[in-house]
C-alpha cells in the first residue's frame, strides 16, 4: 500500500499545467476613388463619402511548452570599494555686450465693412447683378465652366481585427539563484575632481526694440428701408464669376508667399462666401489688396501695413497650382488696389 502511495505521487509531480495567452492587432486596408459630375456648378469643396467595414478574425497557435522555475536566495556577497571621489563645483559668468528687450506694439491698417439691409416691408428682394469696366484674364486663367468635374470622393475601409490564442504548457522545474550584494565603502585613496555647475549671464547694456503686428477692424454698416421687389447691383468686371482666378491651365490653386506687414480679416457674413460677392467687398474697401475665398466657404480680405500707418496699396500675396486641385476646388483669388502674382506650380 505504501510503495503505491509514493508512486501516485511521483506521477502528479510531473503533470502538466495549462494556461492560453491572448493578444490582439488589427490591420486596416483603404482605398478611394473620385466621382465625376457634369452639369450644374461644380462644388467648391470636394465632398468624401466614407464607409467602414469590420471582421474578425481567429487564429490559434501552437502550444509553447515553457518550464516553471523556482527560486533559490544564496549567501549575500559583499564588494569594498577602497577609492572614492570628492566633488567640487565651481561658479562661471559669461558677460554678453548687448541684450535687446522686445516689446510688442499693435498697428490698425484700416477697417474693413460691409453692408447689410433689413427690409422693413417684409420683402425679400431678387438681386440682378450688372458689371462694369473690362478685365484681361491672367496667362492660362480658366474662364470657362467644365464639361465634367470631380463631384465627390468615395473611400472603402476595411478593418480586419485579429484575436490570436497562444496555449502555454508547464513542465519541468528550472531553479534560478537569486544571489544579493552589499558595498562597503573604506576608501583609502581620494580623488577630487571640479566640475563647472552654476553659470551666470550678465549684460552690458540692454536695448528695446518694438515689433509690430498688424490687425485690421470691422465694422456692419446697417440699412433699415423698405425694399423693393427686385434690385440691381454692380460689381467690378474682374468680380465677374469666370473672371475671380479659380484655376491655371487644368489646375485649381493654393496660397504661396506673403508681403511682410500684411494681415487678413475674415468676414463672418455668410452671404459673402460667394467669390465674386468677396471680390467685389474688397473692391468696396479702402487699402484692400487682395481676397481669397472658397474651398471651405469663406471671405477673407488683405491689407498690407505701410511704414507711417495706415494701409498700403502695394504687392499683397502670390498665389501657385497644385496638381491634385481641381479648378474651382482651391482657392478663388482676385486683386483688390494691389497685386497678386501667379508664382507657377508648386511642384506637388
Amino acid at each position: 500500500m505504501l510503495s503505491r502511495f509514493i508512486c501516485f505521487v511521483t506521477i502528479c509531480g510531473t503533470l502538466v499545467r495549462a494556461s492560453t495567452e491572448t493578444s490582439y492587432s488589427f490591420k486596416t486596408e483603404g482605398q478611394c476613388s473620385t466621382t465625376w459630375g457634369s452639369g450644374g456648378t461644380v462644388p467648391m469643396s470636394l465632398p468624401t463619402s466614407t464607409t467602414t467595414s469590420t471582421v474578425s478574425s481567429l487564429i490559434t497557435n501552437e502550444v509553447v511548452t515553457v518550464p516553471s522555475s523556482s527560486t533559490v536566495t544564496a549567501d549575500a556577497v559583499t564588494t569594498t570599494v577602497l577609492t572614492q571621489t570628492s566633488w567640487t563645483w565651481s561658479e562661471s559668468t559669461i558677460t554678453v555686450p548687448t541684450t535687446t528687450l522686445w516689446r510688442g506694439a499693435q498697428s490698425t491698417v484700416a477697417t474693413a465693412s460691409w453692408p447689410t439691409t433689413i427690409c422693413t416691408n417684409d420683402v425679400t428682394p431678387s438681386t440682378v447683378t450688372e458689371y462694369s469696366g473690362s478685365y484681361i484674364p491672367v496667362s492660362g486663367q480658366v474662364t470657362t465652366e467644365p464639361v465634367s468635374y470631380p463631384s465627390q470622393v468615395v473611400c472603402r475601409t476595411g478593418v480586419t481585427w485579429f484575436t490570436y490564442l497562444v496555449p502555454i504548457a508547464t513542465s519541468g522545474v528550472t531553479t534560478v539563484t537569486v544571489t544579493p550584494t552589499s558595498t562597503v565603502f573604506a576608501p583609502t585613496t581620494t580623488i577630487t575632481a571640479t566640475a563647472s555647475y552654476y553659470t551666470f549671464t550678465t549684460f552690458e547694456s540692454t536695448v528695446t526694440s518694438v515689433t509690430t503686428t498688424y490687425r485690421v477692424a470691422t465694422s456692419v454698416v446697417t440699412t433699415s428701408i423698405a425694399c423693393e421687389a427686385s434690385t440691381t447691383t454692380t460689381f467690378a468686371a474682374k468680380c465677374a464669376p469666370t473672371n475671380v482666378i479659380k484655376g491655371i491651365g487644368e489646375f485649381g490653386i493654393v496660397s504661396g508667399k506673403y508681403a511682410k506687414n500684411i494681415t487678413v480679416t475674415y468676414i463672418p457674413d455668410e452671404r459673402y462666401n460667394d467669390p465674386g460677392v468677396c471680390c467685389q467687398l474688397c473692391q468696396d474697401n479702402d487699402g484692400c489688396v487682395g481676397m481669397m475665398a472658397g474651398i471651405s466657404g469663406f471671405c477673407g480680405l488683405y491689407y498690407v501695413g505701410a511704414p507711417d500707418g495706415g494701409p498700403a496699396c502695394d504687392f499683397g500675396f502670390t498665389y501657385q497650382t497644385e496638381s491634385d486641385r481641381f479648378p474651382g476646388q482651391g482657392l478663388w483669388v482676385q486683386s483688390g488696389c494691389g497685386e497678386i502674382e501667379y508664382s507657377g506650380s508648386d511642384g506637388v
